[in-house]
């Protein structure tokens, strides 16, 4: 008997992991440039209000996610120097 896997909801397709990805990415990179022009044209609260806002979100959202892959990548590579 083979043992059975748990039951759970299926991975989700990896196109979508990517869409998602890359919909994120070109938000903030659109939120970014708003705070940039804005710092530009003088605006220097808003740009920090977007700035902080950026930053929260990163430290809240993005974090934990992004050192899990970063140890994921460093675990399956081999090491130059034994």
């Amino acid at each position: 008997m083979t043992p059975r896997k748990s039951p759970g909801p299926p991975p989700p397709p990896k196109l979508a992991d990517t869409l998602f990805s890359v919909f994120h990415v070109l938000a903030l990179a659109a939120v970014f440039i708003y705070g940039v022009v804005a710092l530009i044209g003088g605006n220097t609260l808003r740009f920090g209000i977007v700035m902080a806002g950026l930053a929260v979100y990163y430290a809240l959202v993005l974090h934990a996610p992004v050192k899990k892959e970063i140890a994921r990548k460093r675990a399956g590579r081999k090491r130059l120097n034994p």
